[in-house]
């Protein structure tokens, strides 16, 4: 077979789930071998599981070396650096420990601590490493980068031995926060700078990674530290700071997987952000993953290395089957190594049923059998549902169709990733069903990442079924509910259209449901599948419902027939005039607030991107030039950026805030800072009654500000889209400032 079918093969082994491999049509030709080797695939990951608890044939390739049990840091969520030097391995006690068969297949050591550079022979160890393991490929190791001059110079001296040897090394720097917040961390001073001295000394001779270990102390500090590490391209990995025995913190609880609901919503949207805009190794993802699984009160859904092959040696000789939650097996200096890891796997058997499923540390390794299916099970139902979907529509037929004897309300959208506009307008259409149906009504909302809607439900105290879009629930609830609705937000150039439109199809079978576009608008639509998607939607809606008049004029050229198409305005106004807000009576703070989003090129696809690109950085430069002519008028002594979109997927606006106050007010005069905390309905409404002046660029801040009655500008990022359109609806032309406007009076 040629090489590049081979490749192919080899890639769809790796990337593609069974069923997607098995519908794609431009591997038909190779399909049959591709669904065999896949089966083959997962035929022995299932093997592999069903082996879990069979360590008869164990091959033990990775050590972590713990050379040393002290350390000069005085880590929040460490208390080795409270320990006193005890009797630390030689170099020739090593070499006798791992001349032990156990270790014959070793590819790999970790060299650990403490801090492993503070040992004089930190050499010596390194080169018994080489000597006495046969397999080895090569070595890894960390270090706090305290006393920076020693760690180069240690450090530098293994880098040429490996080279000599010819085998690997790679380098972990830890690095907890920017500056100050590392800093406190580590309870050093300066730790920051010494250790991007070590990095500047060491770069361009071995492979280096930060580390971050994320706890209690900069749970709101990580995204500034992504920021740091994006706009120096830098690889860190990022891991939440768990119980360890060997690093005696059990009583690190104030540190430790101490984080509230909030923290832990902030970090679930962190380690998302990871996925989609840094982390390229798969098993790192897939890591990632699974801490967002245990942050949301589930179980950690990847394998470990440790549980058949790895092992951990100790300063003392002494061995553990995992860092973690390993009780001390023996000493290997006074026994065989070999045996002590035969005699004692009740305690590895122990680890794995009572310890490894909330174990949040992060140790990669190759995909499981769990994994895999529920991978392909994602992946089928992602082909499902799509807009040209190559599953028939009809296999719907195999789905039944669920229902209760309430009132069932099917309700989709792009939820999963809402901003706070979104989540009033859910309110807002959550709140008619029940002044409708109350009490017998049962809710059902789909969500493309049901972690951020779980969390609208809660902060919004709606109780409602919350289920994951791409799955058979979709099609059996959607089949089941008498009415179906599309909840608010745009109806535009998205992939996710497939969602209401499969939906309503769904609906539509049994001619006594009901279809409602509810509160939605119309644009930007460039491609023609997309406008024919939404030309579908429109033609199987029993009630059309759109937010602005420009909307509901194209909606009645586009339709077929004689459905009733209104004026409705934005669902999440009625919402806010219901609100009770905390601060509507205090004074308004001396204070400029700012709702700035990240300009995307959807909004001027009649230029091309490169003059897009050169458009964008007038218009960022003129919206700051505006913000101080403002702040300047009204006499304001602190301008801050407000944010009502936290999620990666659309964009955190907390990292166009960063961004944009480090570009335009690094040396501006006025106060200038900006809110790390979680947005909610509430906290924007209560800060915009607040403010003395509001600066509004993402839609719903427009529609808040208005709504709410505060003094405000609108800047128009759309174009004569949805701001121009509320603007125009609601009669206020002084409120708007255009993209040309803005750049001809401020760039």
């Amino acid at each position: 077979m040629k090489q590049k079918i081979k490749s192919r093969i080899k890639y769809l082994l790796k990337k593609t789930p069974f069923y997607a491999v098995y519908k794609l049509k431009k591997d038909q030709k190779h399909f049959n071998f591709l669904k065999q080797e896949k089966v083959k695939f997962i035929a022995n990951l299932k093997d592999q599981q069903e082996r879990k608890f069979d360590f008869s044939n164990s091959d033990l390739n990775v050590i972590n070396l713990n050379v040393n049990d002290i350390c000069n840091s005085k880590c929040v969520m460490c208390n080795i650096w409270k320990r006193k030097k005890e009797n630390e391995i030689t170099p020739e006690q090593l070499h006798h420990i791992l001349k032990d068969e156990l270790f014959n297949n070793v590819k790999h050591i970790g060299i650990t601590g403490g801090e492993p550079t503070l040992r004089e022979d930190y050499l010596a160890i390194a080169t018994q490493i080489l000597e006495t393991l046969p397999n080895i490929e090569g070595i890894s190791s960390i270090t706090n980068c305290i006393k920076h001059d020693v760690v180069i110079a240690r450090v530098s001296d293994v880098i040429a031995l490996c080279k000599r040897y010819n085998k690997s090394f790679s380098l972990m720097l830890s690095l907890d926060g920017v500056d100050s917040v590392h800093n406190k961390i580590r309870g050093v001073e300066n730790n920051f700078k010494s250790t991007m001295k070590v990095y500047e000394a060491l770069k361009n001779k071995t492979t280096i990674v930060f580390g971050c270990t994320i706890s209690k102390d900069n749970v709101w500090d990580v995204d500034e530290l992504l920021t740091f590490f994006q706009e120096n391209k830098l690889t860190a990995r990022f891991r939440v700071a768990e119980f360890i025995k060997r690093l005696y913190n059990d009583e690190n609880t104030e540190a430790i997987r101490n984080f509230t609901a909030d923290e832990k919503y902030h970090l679930i949207l962190f380690f998302y952000k990871l996925i989609h805009k840094y982390e390229k190794d798969e098993a790192v993802i897939r890591t990632y993953q699974s801490i967002i699984n245990i942050l949301n009160g589930g179980e950690r859904t990847i394998g470990c290395p440790y549980h058949k092959n790895g092992i951990v040696l100790s300063a003392r000789g002494e061995l553990a089957y995992c860092a973690p939650k390993s009780e001390i097996i023996g000493n290997a200096l006074t026994e065989k190594a070999s045996t002590l890891y035969q005699n004692n796997l009740t305690e590895k058997k122990r680890i794995l049923k009572t310890d490894c499923s909330n174990c949040i540390h992060d140790y990669h390794a190759p995909i499981t059998y769990p994994e895999q299916l529920k991978l392909d099970k994602d992946e089928y139902w992602k082909q499902y549902l799509k807009i040209e979907s190559s599953i028939s529509f009809n296999e719907h037929e195999q789905v039944s169709p669920i229902k209760n004897k309430q009132h069932q309300v099917f309700i989709t959208g792009w939820y999963g990733t809402e901003t706070v506009g979104d989540k009033a307008i859910l309110a807002a259409i959550i709140d008619e069903l029940y002044q409708l149906h109350t009490p017998n009504i049962s809710i059902i909302i789909t969500s493309i990442y049901p972690i951020v809607t779980q969390k609208t439900m809660r902060e919004l105290n709606i109780k409602a079924k919350v289920i994951d879009a791409y799955s058979k629930e979709f099609v059996a609830y959607a089949k089941g509910a008498d009415t179906v609705i599309m909840g608010g937000g745009p109806l535009m150039d998205l992939e996710e259209l497939a969602l209401p439109l499969f939906a309503f199809k769904l609906s539509k079978l049994n001619p006594k449901n009901t279809t409602i576009v509810y509160g939605c608008g119309l644009g930007p639509l460039t491609f023609e599948r997309f406008i024919n998607s939404v030309k579908e939607i429109l033609n199987l809606s029993d009630t059309i419902k759109l937010r602005d008049q420009e909307s509901v004029d194209l909606a009645i050229k586009w339709l077929d027939n004689n459905n009733s198409v209104e004026l409705s305005g934005d669902p999440a106004k009625k919402y806010l005039q219901k609100i009770t807000l905390n601060n509507k009576n205090k004074a308004k703070e001396n204070k400029l607030s700012c709702y700035l989003r990240e300009w995307t090129y959807e909004y001027s696809r009649n230029i091309s991107e490169t003059e897009f690109e050169q458009l964008k950085l007038k218009f960022e430069l003129a919206i700051a030039n505006y913000i101080k002519h403002q702040s300047e008028l009204l006499v304001v002594n602190e301008i801050c950026f407000e944010h009502m979109h936290n999620f990666v997927i659309g964009n955190d606006d907390r990292d166009f805030s960063r961004y944009f106050i480090k570009k335009y007010f690094s040396d501006y005069n006025i106060k200038v800072n900006y809110n790390k905390q979680l947005s909610t309905v509430d906290s924007i409404a209560n800060n915009m009654v607040l403010s003395k002046y509001n600066i509004a660029m993402r839609f719903h801040s427009v529609v808040f500000a208005h709504t709410l009655n505060t003094p405000f500008t609108a800047i128009d990022y759309t174009r004569g889209g949805k701001i121009s359109n509320y603007i125009a609806d609601n009669s206020i032309p002084e409120n708007l400032l255009s993209v040309e406007q803005i750049i001809e009076d401020y760039a």
